[in-house]
């Protein structure tokens, strides 16, 4: 519960990123928008129940979500000008590459001892998901959509993860739809959409008609 509400910080980040980096202008409905998205995202999560088991370490382990949700609304600021320039998949490429460099002196060592022989279907199965679509697909859909739309937008549809949470634990008899829900994704589509509005362009100033004369 505590990592998905800390999640919301990510729009907030892309906002106030934006008008720093690239001079984009916080308008109120864009101001609205995450407030009213994240009060209906933090309504629908805490409306889960809570689980039973106690974490040792979840002051360090919210620490760490904290700082992942203010890298994630960084770098959608921070590669949109590559989008403009530059291909969906180079960008990509050249982010896992530097990636690797990060993530590999950490977890080399289990790599290599992992038991890979002995592993069932369904853990390649899942391994292969996570790979192909919770990582190369979902970047590679998020830096082709930064060519169209504002990191701002891009990051005000993060509230949609409970939404979609729900969706799937109904789909799947796991939970049930209630007034409640329904009212909280309203809550969570209507912040989307006041973000997504565009400010409106200022008036261009009049010229004054100057007479003509014989």
């Amino acid at each position: 519960m505590s990592a998905s509400l800390l999640q919301t910080i990510a729009p907030i980040v892309v906002v106030i990123a934006s008008a720093i980096l690239l001079s984009e202008k916080i308008t109120l409905p864009r101001v609205l928008g995450i407030a009213v998205g994240a009060f209906g995202a933090g309504l629908l999560i805490l409306s889960r129940n809570a689980q039973a088991a106690i974490y040792p370490h979840a002051t360090l382990g919210n620490i760490f979500i904290l700082l992942n949700a203010t890298v994630f609304g960084l770098y959608l600021v921070l590669v949109q000008p590559l989008m403009r320039k530059y291909h969906a998949f180079t960008v990509l490429a050249r982010i896992f590459l530097v990636g690797v460099f990060i993530a590999v002196p950490f977890g080399w060592r289990e790599a290599l001892t992992a038991d890979y022989a002995h592993f069932p279907l369904y853990i390649w199965l899942e391994i292969g998901y996570m790979v192909v679509f919770l990582t190369i697909l979902a970047y590679l859909l998020n830096n082709w959509a930064l060519k169209y739309a504002s990191p701002a937008l891009l990051g005000v549809y993060i509230y949609l993860q409970p939404v979609l949470a729900v969706l799937i634990a109904v789909s799947l008899g796991k939970d049930h739809l209630t007034w409640g829900k329904a009212g909280q994704a309203v809550l969570i589509f209507l912040g989307v959409w006041l973000v997504s509005r565009k400010p409106k362009a200022a008036p261009e100033p009049e010229v004054p008609l100057v007479a003509v004369q014989d």
